[in-house]
């Protein structure tokens, strides 16, 4: 069941039908529902990758250097799900056969910290991975240091300003996306660097903000060590679903799936949503894994699933 009528915030779609993103694996398996496919603005083929020049252990590739093989390249596709990301992984080894992701989001320094929500990952040892932006971080300290602290969590880079990744400045949901290729660069390196200087992490995923980018984007993100991570799930639109709609969502995550929510509106349904849905989940024989767990053992991870 997806959720409707419920509108956009904070960059997040609005749900309103029965679309979702198709399972990386055989489709069939999971049901007939329609693949969510975000139309490319033309349809030329993005080519592969290439191989990056930063890993999540090594230095980010200069500005310069980035700005000089991407700069003159011209997007073809703006969306939820573009070329070389991520929204869903493969189940074919044994440690991600009946897995899935649970992935939350913080996005802004206005916002807050969802305790009860943490808490009941922390209660069902539920791992997950957090995709957290700077301004939040900054403001949020002491937060993200328990976060950084607890091996249950995987901390991910979710930007400098919690902007759309586009090379031409595109926006989504009225915020401003970057222009080119230098601000590209500046929204990943900015919350990657605070991150490796302060707590010596490097993160391996980087989500935007508004969950959108372009096709050229993802390239940027991927030399500078960093695989863009979307959704197939999206668990509470946004924190503005019910506790009621949160647990419909969740019901709808399949092995192989990555589901997207938030822990920093405390006031919103997600937690008590996610309480309600873990048992049934868990029942399920639905097992949670960390994006760093299960994204390695993919079968050629320099192709991720086209859309």
């Amino acid at each position: 069941m997806a959720l409707t009528g419920v509108a956009a915030l904070g960059g997040l779609t609005a749900i309103a039908g029965t679309k979702k993103a198709p399972w990386w694996t055989d489709r069939g398996a999971h049901g007939s529902d329609p693949a969510w496919i975000e139309p490319p603005v033309d349809t030329i083929a993005t080519p592969a990758p290439p191989s990056p020049t930063a890993t999540a252990t090594g230095t980010l590739p200069s500005r310069q250097e980035i700005i000089s093989r991407y700069g003159t390249r011209t997007p073809h596709y703006w969306g939820l799900h573009p070329d070389s990301s991520w929204s869903t992984f493969p189940t074919d080894t044994s440690l991600t056969r009946n897995s899935a992701c649970l992935t939350f989001d913080a996005c802004s320094d206005s916002s807050g910290y969802d305790e009860r929500l943490i808490n009941t990952l922390r209660e069902h040892h539920i791992p997950a991975t957090l995709f957290v932006n700077q301004r939040w971080a900054t403001t949020h300290r002491q937060e993200f240091e328990s976060l950084v602290a607890d091996p249950l969590f995987e901390i991910g880079n979710h930007g400098t300003n919690h902007r759309p990744l586009s090379v031409s400045g595109r926006s989504a949901y009225g915020i401003a996306g970057t222009k080119d290729v230098a601000e590209v660069y500046d929204e990943i390196a900015g919350m990657h660097t605070w991150m490796a200087t302060n707590y010596d992490l490097r993160p391996r995923f980087f989500r935007p903000g508004t969950a959108h980018a372009d096709n050229v984007a993802t390239q940027v993100s991927r030399a500078m060590g960093e695989w863009i991570v979307m959704f197939s799930v999206n668990g509470d639109s946004g924190a503005t679903a019910s506790a009621n709609q949160v647990y419909q969502q969740f019901l709808l995550l399949r092995p192989g799936g990555i589901l997207l929510a938030h822990f920093n509106r405390p006031g919103s349904g997600t937690a008590a949503g996610v309480e309600r849905a873990l048992p049934a989940l868990t029942a399920r024989g639905l097992r949670f894994r960390r994006l760093d767990h299960v994204l390695p053992a993919a079968t050629s991870p320099e192709q991720p699933p086209r859309w």
